[in-house]
């Protein structure tokens, strides 16, 4: 087993078109989970489906064992090893100047735990039990960052070469888009018990089916006082589907919707595309944000730290994007054309771009891990991202990475990043994942019928149960409302909600 030694001395830290455009629908059929065991989750609001038996919420109980796992079949070139780009790798240890929290008198973080001996991996993949989580050793999983001074210096020399950055608060400023306030009639319905804000996209976005949202944050998670510029903000992700597409597109990879909500009757929006910087020097470019096997990369989770975006990466762990890098194109006629050429910036049709600094990857000491998902908790010392694995089985598995906010860096241990714990879920269908307060909130699709759940858990306790919406994805907490988000993805169904935190 892998165990723990905390360290004597306290770690320092250094730590468009812009346009329409829909979802791979989820998983479906029965679990493939063996024996049944007489566990029973408690729900407050959603009730059992007609035929099933159950002592309380009349829904069947499961184990699964490992090796009965499914990967998200949603989710395209997810097999790929996401590499890290060419010439960055080693550990960054400067950067620029980030505006990230309010205060400055930060605490000292407590000691730091150190993973000694190497990790067992076969102790993280114990049989599930449905509805119960499942504490686990996260020494079993680490990631190493390649070189972000590298990507910082590659990411500056393509806003040279491109045009100058812009803030976010230029593009507040150039907000294109309106959503519809409330949520549709079928989403509501489920939704009635709860107290419940939210927006519809526009006819176009709401409708299209080769972009599907994936990944939500906000505001609340990128600053210590909640808002950017005086506004409560969203992002929320979108990857591009090819297979949708009646013609035969390049894969656009990843476009960022940035949402004003800080009038919920008057939500206006602009997308905006992740790129890659390629090249070095006077040469340097920029693609789409895909995967190794030219397919888009999912981002089914995302979250905001400081200017700071960190993007889930499934097969690989964490794509790092800067906030504070956008840069406007010259161009927006075309939207198969992306880079620098004849004297033009384009960007598949979108006006600004968001460039990618550094990466985090699965170290080849590491047990397997996918990573479907990812939020922040601030509530949690030190804070950590959380992880989620989308299984169709009950053995996806949830991990805490400790984040030092001032940095807005992963805390390395010479050079390594450990998780800090995890756990088995007991769930199927993980789409999203957050702690806050102790508590584990999962968002599952495909729980009863088409609809979502989501799930409260305490480590090594029994589930509880709140409905949420048909296609639910990934998990934004709103700290200072005490809101925790999601965005549906289904094309004619997407909403995306926020409801009050309900504890455990």
């Amino acid at each position: 087993m892998p165990r723990r030694a905390l360290a004597s001395l306290v770690l320092l830290f250094t730590a468009c078109s812009d346009d329409p455009a829909t979802s791979t629908g989820e998983a479906s059929g029965t679990d493939p989970g063996t024996a049944a065991t007489s566990s029973v989750a408690t729900t407050t609001d959603d009730p059992a489906p007609t035929g099933t038996t159950s002592t309380t919420t009349g829904e069947p109980t499961s184990t699964s064992a490992p090796g009965t796992t499914s990967p998200n079949p949603s989710e395209p070139g997810t097999s790929d090893t996401d590499g890290p780009v060419t010439g960055t790798t080693g550990v960054d240890t400067t950067g620029p100047t980030l505006t990230t929290d309010a205060t400055t008198d930060t605490p000292d973080p407590p000691p730091d735990p150190i993973c000694v001996d190497p990790p067992a991996c076969a102790d993280v993949e114990p049989t599930a039990t449905e509805h119960h989580l499942k504490t686990l050793d996260g020494c079993a999983f680490a990631l190493a960052p390649t070189d972000f001074a590298a990507g910082i210096a590659r990411a500056d020399a393509l806003l040279a070469r491109a045009g100058t950055a812009v803030g976010i608060d230029a593009v507040l400023g150039q907000l294109n888009r309106e959503a519809v306030p409330g949520l549709s009639a079928y989403q509501a319905e489920r939704m009635k018990n709860h107290d419940y804000v939210g927006f519809r996209w526009n006819s176009g976005d709401g409708s299209v089916d080769y972009w599907y949202p994936q990944g939500i944050t906000g505001s609340s998670d990128a600053r210590a006082d909640h808002k950017i510029d005086g506004k409560r903000l969203l992002l929320v992700s979108w990857y591009h589907n090819i297979e949708r597409e009646e013609t035969d597109p390049p894969a656009r990879g990843v476009r960022l919707s940035l949402v004003d909500i800080s009038d919920l009757d008057a939500i206006r929006y602009r997308h905006l595309l992740l790129v890659t910087p390629t090249g070095d020097g006077p040469d340097v470019n920029f693609a789409a944000a895909n995967t190794n096997s030219g397919n888009a990369l999912h981002a089914g989770g995302i979250t905001w730290v400081g200017d700071r975006l960190y993007v889930a990466s499934t097969s690989a762990g964490f794509r790092v994007y800067d906030m504070s890098r956008i840069f406007e194109t010259t161009a927006s006629d075309d939207e198969n054309a992306i880079g620098i050429a004849g004297g033009e910036v384009q960007a598949h049709g979108y006006r600004y771009a968001v460039p990618e600094i550094g990466r985090y990857n699965l170290t080849a000491d590491s047990c397997p891990l996918r990573f479907s998902a990812v939020a922040l908790d601030r509530s949690a010392e030190p804070p950590v991202l959380v992880t989620a694995e989308y299984m169709t089985d009950l053995t996806g598995r949830v991990a805490r990475w400790p984040i030092d906010l001032a940095s807005t860096r992963l805390v390395e241990n010479g050079g390594t990043v450990f998780a800090s714990d995890a756990a088995i879920a007991g769930q199927t269908r993980i789409q999203g994942a957050v702690t806050y307060e102790d508590v584990y909130y999962l968002s599952c699709s495909s729980q009863t019928s088409q609809w979502g759940r989501l799930y409260r858990n305490l480590p090594d306790s029994m589930s509880e149960i709140t409905a949420w919406p048909d296609g639910p994805e990934d998990l934004y907490v709103e700290r200072d409302l005490k809101l925790i988000w999601t965005a549906a993805e289904h094309p004619n169904k997407r909403v995306t909600l926020g409801i009050p935190m309900q504890g455990y």
